[in-house]
């Protein structure tokens, strides 16, 4: 496979992870900053702001929150940039993707391009986007063979699900809102439901061990670091070369999370920032070995 190819699956699975944490994780925090007033809008504001790595130095309420958060198509770390990032990278290898794929991503960005669906009621604007998004990953699941190109979008997605899950925790949702922050915390993971039947009870440390270590649900850090291992593994078995760094990288942070005994609450934070630090390095791995073109070739006669 080419390496701008390969690129572009492994950046199609990191914006469309991107887009879809982002938006859960702004729809469960507007709610909190609408809802419960025991904080500031605008410390509330800055907390996520301020995890997602976004600059709006200006924004101090909810509304403006939103606004900044679904931002501009040119910034990829928005919600908007990172679905049009997404959609670019499929139209670089729209013959190599399904229709179905590529009208999915296609129907997410018209959602986002029309502002109107944001001004009068966030939440459910931002439920039609997630709708739309979980229908390009169905469709993903559904048509894509299981070659190099779905190898590489499933270790784009794996790793940046692991970014995105460490920001999710760096919001702190338990200690801005102790009673209620839990919840948010879990639905902004798509988690609620799968934590409830480990009757543990829902409070800020058993929430955060469980989105860091828990060994069956897919959005931990465990699990994602699982799935980014087992893509490496799968492109080493269809012929890849240099796969040692990469898998390396993600083999030592699973073996980390997997094996860590009766951790106290420091011990979770730490693998949190271990668990960041290892996804960028996995992502410079995967840039160095794979995606680094060297140029064409020059034919002397």
């Amino acid at each position: 496979m080419l390496s701008r190819i390969a690129e572009s699956f492994f950046w199609i699975g990191r914006y469309l992870e991107r887009a879809e944490a982002t938006v859960r994780l702004l729809s469960e925090h507007h709610h909190l900053l609408i809802e419960d007033r025991s904080v500031a809008e605008d410390i509330g504001s800055a907390a996520l702001l301020d995890a997602l790595s976004i600059v709006a130095p200006t924004v101090n309420n909810a509304g403006g929150l939103v606004t900044a958060v679904i931002g501009q198509s040119t910034d990829p770390s928005t919600v908007r940039g990172s679905v049009a990032a997404a959609r670019e990278n499929a139209r670089a290898v729209r013959d190599q993707l399904s229709v179905d794929v590529f009208e999915a991503l296609n129907s997410a960005h018209i959602s986002l391009s029309r502002g109107l669906l944001f001004a009068a009621s966030p939440g459910v604007g931002l439920h039609r986007v997630v709708e739309r998004l979980l229908v390009a990953h169905g469709v993903i699941e559904w048509t894509m063979s299981r070659d190099e190109g779905y190898l590489f979008l499933a270790l784009g997605r794996a790793l940046e699900r692991m970014d995105m899950t460490t920001r999710l925790l760096a919001v702190r949702h338990d200690q801005l809102w102790p009673d209620s922050g839990p919840v948010a915390t879990l639905r902004a993971a798509g988690g609620l439901n799968s934590f409830l039947r480990t009757k543990h009870p829902l409070e800020g440390e058993p929430v955060r061990r469980f989105l860091v270590l828990d060994n069956a649900f897919p959005r931990s850090l465990l699990m994602s670091s699982r799935a980014a291992e087992a893509a490496v593994r799968g492109l080493s078995e269809l012929g890849a070369q240099d796969v040692g760094e990469l898998l390396r990288e993600c083999g030592m942070v699973r073996s980390q999370l997997e094996y860590v005994v009766t951790p106290t609450p420091a011990d979770v934070d730490d693998l949190v920032v271990t668990a960041q630090l290892a996804a960028a390095s996995a992502s410079e791995a995967a840039a160095l070995n794979f995606f680094n073109q060297t140029g064409t070739t020059v034919w002397s006669h």
